[in-house]
């Protein structure tokens, strides 16, 4: 075939080039098929084709083994998309959920019982249980959301914090409505400002001043924090009415430090207990040496009072020795004794 397709492209230069040419490719066209011929003469290299072979082989096995990697990465990949479909659609239903909370709290009550649940929660956090006590009763009554114990006196906490009328500032069209509805927040703030106050009550052990717990930073800082011209100084209006305004962070901070006063109350009630026990044992030590003196001295006399009985008994068995020895004498004849009885007043002297 090589021969074949060289005699043609030979006719085909013969017929249309220069002679020189034609003879150039006539040579060329010789040494490709003298090469071809002495390539098919040789030996073929089985080794060098069985290598090709298993690289080949190894190349495809390698090719199926990535194919059903990727095979499994889609289909776990796949999974995951149903999974990640099935949260999104919890996430949708929460969502529903959070809204119907959200209507729900829009009524004062409901609201003033929310901001009662998370006072409850902060003071559980921060202060033993003996510490405070929520919906207190006063003596006319009238009842507190919540009060703290300290220094055998309470400190009155209010949670029923107007947000409603905050919600609607935060939905004011325009500037003049904004103006308008942040006039009637102040003045319903300013209302329950006057509320709180009458917390305080000497009478029923409160302290000087009650505390108006807000459960929103923003309402806070807005409220108490930020002044804008012409607006009242609330700041003020609370001093005047004994009403410290409390957001949670900062109610967080004064019931710590209430808990610290506590802990130092009852250390120093701890240390009072302690000393009372000192000077018990005291006294008792002190009697306790008193007896022993006392006890010392009995002691101390019944030595003496030994000894003399001691001697007396060996004087009166010196004279049964000595009355046992003498004889008996006839007649109207008697024997001196030697004992000699001494009066019991020279007994005692000794």
């Amino acid at each position: 075939m090589p021969e074949v397709l060289t005699h043609r492209r030979l006719g085909r230069v013969r017929r249309g080039a220069s002679p020189a040419c034609s003879r150039r490719q006539t040579s060329h066209s010789n040494a490709c098929a003298n090469n071809l011929r002495h390539r098919q003469s040789e030996p073929m290299d089985w080794a060098a084709l069985l290598a090709l072979v298993a690289a080949i082989a190894a190349l495809v096995a390698l090719a199926v083994v990535l194919a059903g990697t990727t095979q499994r990465t889609l289909n776990d990949l796949s999974r995951q998309l149903g999974t990640l479909s099935e949260q999104s659609q919890r996430i949708g239903e929460l969502a529903k959920d959070i809204g119907s909370l959200q209507d729900l709290l829009r009524a004062p009550k409901a609201r003033g019982g929310f901001g009662e649940l998370l006072l409850e929660r902060l003071l559980h956090d921060a202060l033993p249980a003996s510490a405070y006590e929520v919906q207190y009763t006063y003596k006319d009554g009238s009842r507190v959301d919540a009060i703290v114990r300290y220094a055998g006196r309470i400190v009155p906490i209010d949670a029923k914090f107007p947000n409603e009328t905050w919600n609607a500032l935060a939905k004011a069209a325009d500037e003049a409505e904004r103006r308008a509805k942040k006039r009637a927040f102040l003045q319903q703030v300013r209302r329950h400002i006057d509320a709180v106050g009458r917390y305080v009550s000497p009478a029923d052990g409160t302290i000087d001043f009650a505390v108006m717990y807000i459960p929103s930073e923003s309402v806070y800082y807005d409220l108490v924090l930020r002044e804008e011209e012409g607006e009242p100084d609330l700041r003020a209006y609370c001093a005047d009415r004994k009403v410290i305004p409390a957001s949670p962070n900062t109610l967080l901070a004064y019931l710590q430090v209430v808990s610290l006063g506590v802990r130092g109350l009852a250390m120093q009630e701890r240390t009072r207990e302690l000393q009372q026990g000192v000077a018990a044992v005291r006294r008792e030590f002190e009697r306790f040496v008193e007896l022993h003196d006392q006890l010392g001295r009995h002691l101390e006399n019944a030595t003496k009072k030994f000894d003399e009985t001691d001697r007396a008994l060996s004087r009166a068995s010196s004279a049964i020795e000595t009355l046992a020895q003498a004889p008996i004498a006839a007649g109207s004849e008697q024997v001196a004794l030697p004992l000699r009885m001494e009066p019991r007043g020279e007994t005692e002297e000794r």
